[in-house]
Order: structure tokens, then C-alpha cells, then sequence
């Protein structure tokens, strides 16, 4: 991928804000600024498109399932998560994926939400911690039992567990465009956390749509706000749900704002996506397709990535919310 896949070390912040190498991660830099016609996609599917859904996915279809994803050339895999096994059983296993994935051929992923997570994942060899802070202070205690306060504080935390083995902190920042327990939440709060989030040292804030409520003009105006707060000392990103269908023209409004850095699901897995009208994250072949038709490089073959989402929809048994599983790229009908 142009901008980013030729840089071999990945970067830490030493506190000044000023990124430093580190060596022990992969050949793939997250941190390194992309060209303008380049677009970075994380696939959060072994982690957040399978932590809530009913059926058990067993740990070979998982490994089978990331390692497709990077043999369909996706550079970012959100593996997994170190949290309570009983908070979330479905990733129990998550050390073992990220055991069984190419060292080199992607940069590992694994969220985490306190400390004993971060030593935890670190312990397992992940190659980017990914933390988690809500803009919404109800969302903060449901989603991870502390007040957004004491979750900045535990990143904080987080981060300098981080620093000390010189890997990156990714952050989510969660209900940026509303809150399903206290509905819109404003811009300025959200531009606030945004802010605390970047003086912890994270090279990379990305905004989260978690309920599906935005609309194309609440992206463009989150995105600037943010932007204006924190400047260009961290890079921005988008997690979009489809839960309204609007998740593809989002990310259309995200290109518009200046954002090259997507997260997104194979096949579209996560939240509920099997429940009417509580779809989960962006499709990541939608975003793919959506991307390849704009004249955007992603590095990926959307052939192969419809593969593996077909193949993930036969062992689920359960038909996924894919537009490229029922139509397929367009005109590809004509190849036949």
C-alpha cells in the first residue's frame, strides 16, 4: 500500500509527542501518515465482529479467518481481546489466534481496557494495543465498569505499559456520534475526550459510530472539531456501523473530512447482525468495493475477501449482511 507498507519500523511516542522506531513488531508501520489516494482498513472481525454472537466459533475458524484476511492482503487485524473471559467468553481463545497468525505479514491487534489486559496481550506477542474511551459517561460504565474519568486514567496507564515495551496505542473513542442511554452527544464533548486521548501518547484516535446514528453532515462535523482540537500529532480514523444503512455514504463524508483510516468487519459480523434492524459494523468487502470503484488503493483483492466472508457465513450457517456476498463486484457478472 502505497504511503505506509515500504516503512519496516513501527513507531512509540517518548512524550514529547514525537514518534520513536521500535523493532520488535512487524514489517507493517501503523503509524506512518498515508498518500492521499491510499486507504488503511482494519478488520475488527475476529474480535468485535465474533464477541457477541450467540453460536461458539471454534478457535481453527478463527485462525482460518484471520489468516484469510491477511491472505487477502488486510495489514491491520483486530485479533482479538484480554479482557474477563466471563465479561466475554468469545475471546477466551484470543491468545491463541494471535499465536497462530504470520508474524510479519500483519500488525496483531488486540484491544484491551486496563492494565492486566495490556500485560496480558503483550504477553502474547500482539503488535498494537487497542484501547477504549467513551464520549458518553453512561456508555463508559456499561461498556467497561468505570466512569469515562477513571478510563482515561486507566489508559494512561495503558499506555505507559505500552511505551515501556515500545508498541502503539490505537484508541476507539466510543459514542462519538451518540449514545444509546443519552442519545446525541455534543461535539464539544466529544472533541474534549479526543483531546485527553491524545496527551496519553495514542498515535491513532478512531472515531466510533457504535449505534449507528450518524449521518453524512455529524461526520464531517465530528471529524473537524476533532481535527481542530488535536491537531496532526494523531492520526484519525472512522468505525462505522450500518445499523440505518448509512455506513458507506459515512465513510464517503469520512473521505470528504481528510480520514484514510477505516475499521470495518468481513462480511459484516458484529454488534447483532443477525437481529432486524441491529445490523453491525461496515461490511469491510462493501468498504473495499466502495473504495476500488473511487480509484482508492486499499491492498487488498476483494476477490479473496469475499472468500473469506463466504466462508465464514457457511460456518456460521447464518446469512450475513454482505451486499458483495449476494451481488458480487460489479460488472464481475460479465467475466463469466
Amino acid at each position: 500500500m502505497p504511503g505506509c507498507c515500504h516503512v519496516e519500523l513501527a513507531k512509540t511516542t517518548t512524550g514529547s509527542g514525537v514518534y520513536a522506531p521500535y523493532v520488535n513488531s512487524t514489517s507493517f508501520d501503523v503509524t506512518a501518515p498515508l498518500d492521499a489516494d491510499s486507504v488503511l482498513i482494519r478488520d475488527v472481525g475476529p474480535r468485535d465482529g465474533l464477541q457477541a454472537i450467540d453460536q461458539n466459533v471454534s478457535l481453527k475458524a478463527k485462525i482460518t479467518m484471520a489468516n484469510g484476511l491477511i491472505a487477502a492482503g488486510l495489514r491491520r487485524i483486530e485479533a482479538g481481546s484480554f479482557v474477563s473471559p466471563k465479561a466475554v467468553p468469545r475471546m477466551a481463545d484470543s491468545r491463541q489466534v494471535l499465536g497462530a497468525m504470520p508474524k510479519a505479514a500483519a500488525a496483531r491487534e488486540a484491544l484491551v481496557v486496563n492494565v492486566r489486559g495490556a500485560h496480558a496481550a503483550i504477553e502474547a506477542g500482539v503488535d498494537v494495543l487497542v484501547g477504549v474511551i467513551s464520549a458518553s459517561d453512561t456508555f463508559s460504565h456499561r461498556n467497561v465498569h468505570m466512569s469515562k474519568a477513571d478510563a482515561i486514567t486507566e489508559l494512561r496507564r495503558i499506555a505507559e505499559v505500552a511505551e515501556t515495551a515500545a508498541l502503539p496505542v490505537s484508541v476507539d473513542l466510543s459514542a462519538a456520534f451518540g449514545c444509546a442511554f443519552e442519545g446525541p452527544v455534543g461535539v464539544d464533548v466529544v472533541a474534549d475526550a479526543a483531546e485527553q486521548v491524545t496527551s496519553t501518547g495514542a498515535f491513532e484516535i478512531v472515531l466510533a459510530d457504535t449505534i449507528g446514528a450518524a449521518a453524512p453532515n455529524d461526520i464531517s462535523a465530528v471529524v473537524a472539531a476533532v481535527r481542530e482540537r488535536v491537531g496532526s500529532d494523531v492520526h484519525l480514523g472512522l468505525h462505522l456501523h450500518d445499523t440505518r444503512g448509512l455506513a458507506l455514504t459515512n465513510a464517503t463524508a469520512g473521505l470528504d473530512a481528510g480520514i484514510r483510516r477505516f475499521d470495518a468487519s468481513v462480511g459484516g459480523l458484529g454488534g447483532c447482525p443477525f437481529s432486524p434492524g441491529a445490523t453491525g459494523n461496515v461490511c469491510t468487502e462493501d468498504l473495499v468495493h466502495l473504495f476500488d470503484a473511487l480509484g482508492l488503493s486499499t491492498g487488498i483483492n476483494l476477490n479473496e475477501l469475499i472468500a473469506v466472508a463466504a466462508a465464514i457465513e457457511h460456518e456460521l450457517g447464518t446469512k450475513l449482511p454482505s451486499h458483495m456476498l449476494r451481488a458480487g463486484p460489479r460488472f464481475s457478472h460479465l467475466a463469466k
